[in-house]
């Protein structure tokens, strides 16, 4: 058996910015990840004005600029309206995830942090509270304990499982695909979103003509396109662009990604000796593009409260509780916010108000993108305020 304060299972960024940050502190940490970075992922390679601020906070913020492209806005093409450029009141970045993860996870190791290659099947118990976890590394077993488990392992987390923690999915299914792309040429700068009909055809500039491209569709969509799914993704592209883009002259770099479905809450994120972070603490509709900032935010407050657990044992409780309190806080008020958005962009009538609202009056706008941006947890009236204004 293997032993440390804290078990992480999970290496993006969530598990890695609180493995870097208890490593900082002294505090013995394993990373348990069973993928060998880097790693191609196409999810999450906009970085908006929160997910800067916490990597600032990281230390790693400047290190992230140098090698990431600057964003200066979004281009949102509603069916039956015309393309609203939104800008992005303060930086935002696009970088490939194989670089952001394997930066963070790689700072994490140079603090001290220990990183394992292997799968967890199971979450340990002792004296009712988690103390472990059992992986499994090149088919034989084994355990790590630690005092901590904070289960940082996504969609579907194993950690929230055993924890029993996790909610029954509702609702539809929703499925991304895509990939990264050359040939799409310059997109100024700008996110590209074609939306319509629950559906959406992103593209997100990475630099030197490479286009990170996703369409997210419902999973009855997916299976009618099984017999090629290439096709069926150009094919949907092409009807959500409406002429204005297509994959004529595109190529594809490296594979063809799936992720999904594009759903994962849970009923609460911390119990005794444990702590859920990133995706693993529930998942937000990627449309606004929140989730690596709440990633980052996640795994920097789990840390802060673990640390805090550590050198005030008999406030344990108090402190998981907090912890809790402001991570299903600020999920259930991003979720607000991108479920109102969504609605605003799949109902006709409201998009067209809406558009009409933005285009009168830049202010608006503005807030509506810093409330989109993630520096801050949103306040509720805040939020009400300029998602009313949008409609009134």
């Amino acid at each position: 058996m293997t032993a440390a304060e804290v078990v992480v299972v999970g290496g993006g960024p969530a598990g890695a910015s609180c493995a870097l940050e208890l490593a900082r502190h002294g505090i013995p940490v394993t990373v348990v990840e069973r993928t060998q970075f880097p790693r191609t992922k196409v999810c999450g390679e906009y970085l908006n004005a929160g997910a800067v601020a916490a990597l600032d906070e990281l230390r790693l913020g400047d290190l992230v600029r140098s090698l990431a492209r600057p964003l200066r806005g979004l281009r949102l093409v509603p069916p039956d309206v015309e393309a609203l450029e939104l800008r992005f009141p303060a930086p935002a970045l696009a970088l490939e995830r194989r670089t952001l993860d394997a930066l963070i996870l790689d700072a994490a190791a140079a603090a001290g942090a220990n990183v394992v290659r292997a799968r967890v099947d199971d979450v340990t118990f002792g004296h009712g509270r988690a103390c472990g976890v059992s992986v499994r590394d090149g088919g034989s077993e084994r355990e790590i304990s630690g005092r901590f488990v904070v289960g940082a392992d996504g969609i579907g987390s194993i950690v929230a499982r055993k924890l029993g923690l996790v909610r029954a999915a509702r609702g539809r299914r929703r499925f991304a695909v895509g990939g990264h792309y050359r040939g799409f040429g310059d997109l100024g700068a700008c996110v590209e979103m074609y939306v319509g009909g629950g559906a959406y055809f992103a593209l997100n500039p990475l630099g030197d003509d490479l286009t990170n491209v996703m369409v997210v569709v419902g999973d009855r969509q997916l299976a009618a396109w099984s017999s090629d799914v290439d096709h069926g993704v150009r094919g949907k592209a092409a009807q959500l662009a409406r002429g204005q883009r297509s994959f004529e002259g595109a190529e594809r770099i490296g594979p063809r990604l799936s992720i999904g479905p594009l759903d994962f809450s849970v009923h609460g994120v911390a119990r005794a000796g444990a702590l859920l972070a990133g995706d693993a603490s529930g998942f937000l509709n990627p449309f606004t593009g929140q989730g690596v900032a709440l990633a980052l935010r996640g795994g920097i407050d789990a840390a802060r409260t673990i640390r805090q657990a550590i050198e005030s044992p008999a406030d344990e409780h108090v402190l998981l509780a907090d912890y809790e309190r402001r991570r299903l806080g600020e999920l259930s008020s991003r979720r607000r916010i991108a479920t109102l958005v969504a609605a605003l962009i799949d109902v006709p009538v409201l998009t067209r108000r809406a558009a009409s609202r933005l285009r009168r009056d830049p202010r608006l706008a503005e807030r509506l993108m810093t409330l989109i941006g993630a520096v801050s947890v949103p306040r509720q009236p805040a939020s009400a305020f300029v998602l009313a204004r949008l409609l009134v």
